[in-house]
């Protein structure tokens, strides 16, 4: 610990660690080499772009360019997001595939303005980011217009830095090194700092399927799209330097997924272009026959925290048919197998215990404490569910003199929204304080399938099961029920 101090952000940029990947399930099956991974998302912006950032300001700050000049920045995200960290203003020009959740992070920053830009655009067009980014320049006195693509960074300092890093932990020992390729600046500069050490190092470039980066100087405006972020382009890199790549691998969507999921499960929470180029390490390996004692390194990244609406998002990797087919076995089992078809009918719940809304606080409190409830239901006219009462509120109230056991628990319960259209996979019910803006109502009876209340149970704590009109209240439930009925059938998997 004496060698760590308090430090200035961009200080703190590099030195990530080194991890073995071959344990991860998945990775080292039928492959004798050793995988290593550079894990370049835990820079404090998590991903390699940090780097980049840092030397990129310090060759503003030399030119003297005021650190409030606005900078125009294109590219997948990173780049912009690792500049704002770094208190630069930014106005961002991102594909139209970026992901919501690195859009929504870059407005938290502060970025304003965000322009979506063409995916596959070709050069000198007018959608490519580089005409936009100019011409939205020229109308912004002061602006600079920042894109690694153009290769008009020094960035050979920066790769160094890197390569440097790679060979003290290594120990110089490295083979093969695998990186995805996108601007180019990483596979050149990296590749000419490894082999000044290493000259019989093997650099392997991995693009996305359909990516025509490798083609190698022909623009293919035929490309089609792809899913896989950061990686991948329609035509190949001015900043690619001839001779970088030694070989070519595209990796599909499935694959660079799949694997994604792969090393999140092993604890490497990586993104898609880490899974692309974990999975281009494999086949590498695999092809080229490399024997134990042998080491490839793979440069992770970015962070999976960049995908939850896509990567983490089950949903979403079933609707694009992202998951191999053990994963989606595993999925489909979890999801629906473990249930077998059972509803919360089949958790034998008891009746449910309800206070009204005209109760005192104190006969609710005696209640739950008496029967040792973490919260009762509450019921209004005709003995309506219409909100709930939690014990830790109550006595919270309680404690600080907002309530006293005399007044009436409608002033404080939790109260539950107007009736709204069910969804697929929505069941349940969520409320607020009385004094609130009302969430929405979702109803969940006892013909709810338990495979449904396990997805309301992903973002709730606690379901209210009622009639089909929802006017009485019939039990309530919780994790802890699904786990108890799981247990029962002896197949817990939760």
């Amino acid at each position: 610990m004496s060698g760590l101090r308090i430090t200035d952000m961009e200080d703190a940029i590099g030195n990530t660690p080194m991890v073995r990947l071959s344990r991860v399930g998945g990775v080292g099956e039928r492959v004798s080499a050793e995988i290593v991974g550079k894990l370049e998302y835990m820079n404090p912006g998590a991903s390699i772009k940090d780097r980049v950032a840092k030397h990129i300001l310090a060759q503003l700050d030399s030119k003297g360019v005021p650190r409030d000049a606005l900078l125009i920045v294109a590219g997948p995200g990173n780049l912009a997001i690792s500049l704002a960290m770094l208190q630069r203003r930014i106005m961002c020009l991102v594909p139209e595939r970026t992901s919501a959740d690195r859009v929504r992070l870059l407005k938290a920053a502060g970025v304003s303005d965000i322009v979506r830009t063409l995916d596959g655009a070709l050069p000198g067009s007018p959608e490519h980011p580089v005409e936009i980014g100019r011409r939205i320049a020229t109308h912004r006195p002061g602006a600079v217009y920042v894109d690694e693509e153009l290769g008009d960074w020094d960035l050979e300092q920066c790769y160094a830095e890197l390569a440097a890093e790679i060979l003290e932990q290594t120990d110089g020992q490295i083979d093969a090194l695998v990186l995805g390729v996108d601007t180019g600046n990483a596979a050149t500069h990296l590749s000419r700092a490894l082999r000044a050490q290493r000259p019989s190092l093997q650099v392997v470039g991995v693009e996305p399927s359909n990516s025509a980066i490798g083609e190698q100087n022909i623009a293919n405006p035929l490309a089609r799209r792809w899913l896989c972020e950061d990686i991948g382009r329609a035509y190949a890199p001015r900043a690619l330097g001839a001779g970088s790549i030694d070989m070519w691998i595209q990796v599909s969507d499935n694959i660079a997924y799949s694997m994604a999921r792969r090393l999140i499960q092993g604890g490497i929470f990586a993104g898609p272009s880490a899974g692309a180029s974990v999975a281009a390490a494999r086949m590498y390996a695999m092809s080229a026959s490399l024997q134990p004692g042998q080491r490839i390194v793979v440069i992770i990244g970015d962070t999976a925290r960049n995908y939850g609406d896509t990567l983490l998002s089950d949903d979403w990797m079933l609707a694009h048919d992202l998951l191999d087919s053990r994963m989606l076995d595993d999925l489909q089992r979890k999801q629906l197998g473990q249930y077998r078809a059972a509803s919360i009918e089949d958790l034998q719940l008891p009746a449910a215990v309800t206070v009204s809304e005209l109760d005192s606080m104190g006969a609710a409190i005696s209640l739950m404490a008496e029967n040792d409830f973490s919260q009762v239901p509450v019921t209004g006219p005709g003995r309506r569910l219409v909100g709930y009462l939690t014990l830790s509120a109550a006595q919270t109230l309680l404690d600080n003199g907002a309530a006293t056991r005399g007044m009436p628990v409608k002033q404080f319960m939790l109260r539950f929204a107007g009736r709204a259209t069910r969804t697929p996979g929505a069941g349940g019910a969520h409320a607020v304080h009385s004094t609130s803006a009302r969430k929405q109502y979702w109803l969940i009876t006892p013909e709810t399938p338990l495979s449904e209340l396990a997805r309301f149970f992903e973002t709730h704590s606690v379901a209210f099961v009622t009639d089909a009109s929802r006017k009485f209240c019939l039990g309530i439930t919780t994790k802890q029920d699904l786990i108890t009925f799981l247990a029962r059938r002896n197949t817990l998997q939760f």
